[in-house]
């Protein structure tokens, strides 16, 4: 009999600090809308389906060294991530998810011209898929209806359809974002 008791005093004393725990850790808001700029610059949209699953979407532009072809080329992506973020007290926040980038780059490219006996340069169209992964943290005001976030998005981008280069892979050193976001 008193492990029974001790057994139903166990689960409901975890329930009821399991509740209070959901509770205190629960989103900081539903939406958000904003800016990001660093390795990545654009617009930003952040929604929380669950107390501790987000989803973010950024739509911008970023510059990365390419190696290969020895310059930098700009790069239009779409990166949508999900992230599990939880309380780190006093309004802060932390998280750490992966996403994908999709987009298209304008890269320019260099060949070596055998009538010319030299090296000539163009630009090529390719299409950029990548993975990511990203971590970092955001701080909410209790006071107004804004948010900021500092993350780090490291991953890697496979540059494709380019009709001078075979398909090669480039790391992002997507190290440093700053955003800002109205919530609601």
């Amino acid at each position: 009999m008193r492990k029974i008791v001790f057994i139903l005093t166990f689960i409901v004393l975890a329930s009821v600090s399991s509740f209070a725990q959901s509770r205190f850790d629960a989103a900081p808001y539903d939406n958000a809308v904003g800016t990001t700029v660093g390795f990545m610059n654009g617009l930003k949209f952040k929604t929380f389906p669950t107390d501790h699953l987000a989803i973010q979407f950024d739509l911008g532009y970023r510059f990365m060294w390419d190696y290969m072809n020895n310059y930098v080329p700009a790069i239009l992506s779409f990166n949508p991530n999900v992230m599990y973020e939880s309380s780190a007290g006093y309004g802060f926040y932390w998280f750490v998810g992966g996403g994908l980038n999709i987009g298209a780059s304008l890269p320019k490219y260099y060949y070596y011209s055998e009538t010319d006996n030299r090296y000539m340069g163009g630009h090529c169209a390719n299409f950029v898929f990548g993975l990511n992964a990203i971590g970092g943290v955001e701080y909410k005001f209790n006071n107004i209806p804004l948010a900021l976030q500092v993350d780090a998005r490291p991953g890697f981008f496979l540059f494709a359809n380019n009709k001078y280069h075979s398909p090669y892979i480039l790391f992002d050193y997507s190290f440093l974002n700053i955003s800002v976001h109205y919530t609601f």
